[in-house]
């Protein structure tokens, strides 16, 4: 079978997501912690993953791939398509005031790099630390079968708090964004 259109749909741009989240959240950090006391500093994500399922280290981030919506009126030789993806955090302290901020802090960080992040990048291998690469490496988007268009937030969820075991409480704030993309 000779197959229409070379499109990988959501996989790899998920897998470039998450490389460019690993990547840049240390300098996202920075600026985020320049403004809170030095004894409460973020730290960056101890685990990130592409599924929810229980978390075993924390903080954690999870990106999943919601839904891929397609342009029925775009070109032909194109899939014009909205590929909406969330990003949930999972966040524990033991204060539910400084629960409140490290949510409000860590949704801050990970807005920062999504918005900050040259659509270029996603055409360049990088570096992801994932065990569904177990070569540590993405290859990158291939610029002549795919088009990155935008990247947009569309809402920040700041999540419910919940008890955990042990006294400490957690939380789960969660960023929604689309990726516009075109694939031949």
């Amino acid at each position: 079978m000779t197959p229409r259109y070379q499109a990988q749909f959501a996989k790899p741009v998920v897998n470039q997501l998450i490389a460019i989240l690993q990547r840049d959240q240390q300098a996202a950090l920075d600026i985020v912690n320049a403004a809170r006391p030095s004894d409460r500093a973020l730290k960056p994500f101890a685990a990130f993953y592409k599924e929810a399922a229980p978390i075993q280290n924390w903080p954690a981030l999870v990106l999943v791939a919601q839904e891929n919506t397609f342009d029925p009126s775009s070109d032909p030789e194109l899939r014009t398509q909205s590929l909406r993806c969330f990003c949930a955090l999972a966040v524990t302290a033991s204060d539910p005031e400084w629960l409140a901020e490290d949510a409000m802090d860590y949704l801050r960080l990970v807005d920062m790099v999504l918005t900050s992040v040259p659509l270029a990048n996603f055409y360049q291998p990088l570096a992801i630390n994932h065990r569904t690469l177990p070569g540590g490496a993405t290859s990158g988007l291939d610029a002549t079968t795919c088009k990155i268009l935008d990247l947009r937030i569309l809402r920040h969820d700041l999540g419910a708090v919940v008890g955990r075991r042990g006294g400490t409480l957690a939380r789960g704030p969660q960023i929604e964004f689309v990726v516009e993309l075109e694939e031949r």
